[in-house]
C-alpha cells in the first residue's frame, strides 16, 4: 500500500506532464516565467493536496518510529484537534440579529462601512488593528441578537460602545475615551450616555465579550493550511480572504451562515479564484477537483454540500458588491 506522500507525488507528476504536455502543442520555449507558475503550483499542491480525501486518514503510516517524536507528533495533533473542537463549540450564532428591532439591513451594514472607516484611519490614536474591527462587528451582532426593540437612531452609540469594548480587548493602546466622544461621535454622546451603553451591552452579553470571531477562524484555517510559510502566493491568499471575509460583514444575508463555514468558504474561494487566475494551463476539471477534495474539507471538518454552497453565496457577494451597496464606499476605499 502506497503512502500519502507517494499518492501526492504521483498526482503531482501527472498534473506536470499534462502541463508540460498542454504547454508544449503551443510553444517549445520554456519561459522564466511559466517555470515559477511550476514551482508555486508544486508548493500549493504540497499545502492544499487535492488528492482522495479518504486516503489523509493513512497520516498514521508516514509517522515516525522513533518514540520521542512519535510522542511530539500525537501531542501536536491532539492539541489541534482539541483548539479546533474549542472554536467550534464557542461559536455565537449571529443569524437573524435583526429579527427583534426596527433595523434595515442596510443601516447594520452602513455601520460596519463606519467601522472600517474608523480602524483605516491613519490617526496615530486609532487602533488599526483587524482583530480589533472584527470583535466590535461580532460584539454588534452578539448584542443585537440578545436585545429587543432597537431603532436605527440607536445604531451610533451601539457601534461606538462596541469599538470601545472591542479596543480594550485587543488594542495594546485601547482608544481613550476622548477620541471616542470628539473624534468618533463628535460631541453627539456625553461620556455619561457611552459608559450606560457599555453597561448595557456587558449585562446583555452576561460580559462574555472574548468569544471567537470570524476572523479568528480564518486565521486558524490558514495557519493549518499554509504554516508560517513566506510564499508569495500564500501571502497574497491570506490577504484577499481578509478583504474578502471583510465584505461578508456588510451583508446580512451572508452572515447567517455559520461563522467557520463562511471563513473556510471565504479561505476556498479566494484560494480557487488564485489557482485560476495564475494558472491557466491547468485541466478543465482542477477546480472541482480541488473543490471537492481540499484539504479545508478535512481540517474544517466540513459537509462539502454546505461548502460548495457556501462558496457560492462568497463568489456573487464579490461580484455583486458595489453594484448592490453602492454607498458602502470605505472597504475599497480603505483597503
Amino acid at each position: 500500500m502506497i503512502t500519502r506522500q507517494q499518492q501526492r507525488e504521483l498526482q503531482i507528476n501527472k498534473l506536470i506532464i499534462k502541463q508540460k504536455q498542454k504547454s508544449s502543442q503551443s510553444s517549445t520555449d520554456t519561459t522564466p516565467s511559466s517555470e515559477l507558475q511550476e514551482n508555486s503550483l508544486l508548493e500549493m499542491l504540497e499545502f492544499l493536496y487535492v488528492g482522495n480525501k479518504q486516503s489523509v486518514e493513512k497520516d498514521d503510516q508516514e509517522s515516525s518510529q522513533d518514540p520521542q517524536i512519535k510522542r511530539i507528533e500525537d501531542y501536536n495533533k491532539q492539541y489541534y484537534n482539541d483548539n479546533l473542537h474549542n472554536l467550534i463549540d464557542d461559536q455565537n450564532v449571529f443569524s437573524q440579529c435583526l429579527a427583534n428591532h426596527r433595523i434595515r439591513e442596510w443601516a447594520r451594514g452602513k455601520m460596519i462601512d463606519w467601522m472600517i472607516e474608523v480602524f483605516a484611519s491613519n490617526n496615530n490614536e486609532y487602533s488599526n488593528n483587524d482583530l480589533t474591527f472584527f470583535r466590535a462587528v461580532s460584539l454588534l451582532d452578539a448584542y443585537l441578537r440578545s436585545s429587543y426593540n432597537l431603532n436605527e437612531s440607536d445604531m451610533y452609540l451601539i457601534g461606538v460602545t462596541c469599538i470601545l469594548i472591542a479596543s480594550k480587548i485587543e488594542d495594546i493602546y485601547q482608544l481613550s475615551i476622548k477620541t471616542i466622544i470628539q473624534d468618533l461621535s463628535h460631541n453627539n454622546f456625553s461620556l455619561f450616555q457611552i459608559k450606560q451603553q457599555e453597561s448595557i451591552i456587558l449585562e446583555t452579553l452576561n460580559f462574555d465579550t472574548c468569544f471567537p470571531t470570524v476572523n479568528d477562524y480564518l486565521q486558524y484555517l490558514c495557519f493549518q493550511l499554509f504554516g508560517q510559510s513566506k510564499n508569495q502566493a500564500f501571502q497574497i491568499i491570506q490577504e484577499t480572504a481578509l478583504y474578502t471575509l471583510k465584505m461578508c460583514q456588510h451583508d446580512y444575508g451572508i452572515i447567517q451562515y455559520q461563522q467557520y463555514l463562511l471563513a473556510a468558504s471565504v479561505i476556498g474561494f479566494t484560494i480557487l479564484n488564485y489557482v485560476e487566475l495564475h494558472f491557466q494551463q491547468l485541466p478543465i476539471n482542477f477546480k472541482k477537483q480541488l473543490l471537492q477534495t481540499h484539504t479545508l474539507l478535512r481540517i474544517g471538518q466540513l459537509e462539502l454540500a454546505d461548502y460548495v454552497e457556501c462558496i457560492q453565496k462568497v463568489e456573487e457577494l464579490t461580484q455583486t458588491f458595489h453594484s448592490k451597496y453602492p454607498e458602502y464606499l470605505n472597504l475599497q476605499r480603505f483597503n
